[in-house]
């Protein structure tokens, strides 16, 4: 029939910036197990919807958002999830979009859960292992931040990308001289009694440009200017932890006064 929309069957993978650290839990493992679910149900997977770097408990994803506009425009008549959390690390999240897909007629397929086809039995199993998974995440943050806060206390950076005017060196941490020098200028056109945006400005006249490549921004200039603990006197904090830092500050190395 003319002008007939053609149902596809799809995927939909999600990793966390986490998870990308980590081996076994990548895009193109799910897409494997996706495919090979897929294959041994007579199923030919026409697109893969990917979210990288995605947080399971974030509603508004692109992919995600992108899937779901192409169910309610009926493109789309099953899901292969490659296992239940991909979707979503949280009941509320989780269950909302299951009652969504339901309503367009969508149906969901679940990689590692190869007996499920939403019935009423499925369904409480389904909430059941939803739970464990957003309850998994608050443990697997609970240990992140205890993991952090101790390294903090040691006077190391508790992760994550470096602040301004640093640099990472194998295992060590130093000071990043262009950037050392762009702090103390920071700090000697706040001194003088330049604002946040007008520090900015003149940083963006002489072409500095950030880590990114991007403009300075007032919002950035403030960011620094409000870590003065660190760049003073070399004190890393987390949260409400506070150590002393083990290697060279910037105060050693510049003009901050």
């Amino acid at each position: 029939m003319q002008g007939k929309k053609k149902k596809r069957v799809v995927a939909y993978c999600r990793v966390s910036t986490l998870e990308q650290k980590k081996k076994g839990h990548g895009i193109d493992i799910q897409i494997r197990d996706v495919t090979l679910f897929a294959e041994r149900h007579g199923l030919l997977v026409e697109k893969f919807y990917k979210d990288e770097g995605e947080s399971g408990v974030k509603e508004d994803r692109k992919a995600l958002r992108q899937l779901m506009r192409d169910c309610k425009n009926k493109r789309i008549e099953t899901i292969i999830l490659p296992s239940l959390d991909r979707l979503s690390r949280e009941v509320r999240i989780a269950e909302n979009l299951f009652h969504e897909l339901k309503y367009l007629g969508v149906k969901v397929l679940i990689s590692d859960m190869p007996y499920y086809n939403g019935e009423r039995k499925d369904i409480l199993i389904r909430q059941i292992l939803e739970a464990i998974a957003e309850e998994n995440r608050r443990d697997i943050i609970e240990r992140l931040k205890k993991g952090r806060q101790e390294r903090t206390r040691k006077g190391l950076f508790p992760g994550g990308n470096l602040p301004y005017g640093y640099i990472r060196r194998s295992k060590k941490i130093l000071v990043h001289p262009h950037e050392a020098d762009i702090v103390n200028q920071i700090y000697a056109l706040a001194s003088d009694g330049f604002t946040g945006q007008a520090i900015a400005d003149d940083l963006n006249q002489h072409g500095y440009k950030r880590r990114n490549g991007n403009s300075w921004t007032q919002r950035q200039v403030c960011r620094i200017l409000h870590n003065d603990r660190l760049y003073r006197g070399g004190f890393i904090h987390y949260g409400d932890v506070i150590g002393e830092g083990n290697f060279a500050v910037l105060s050693a190395n510049s003009n901050i006064s």
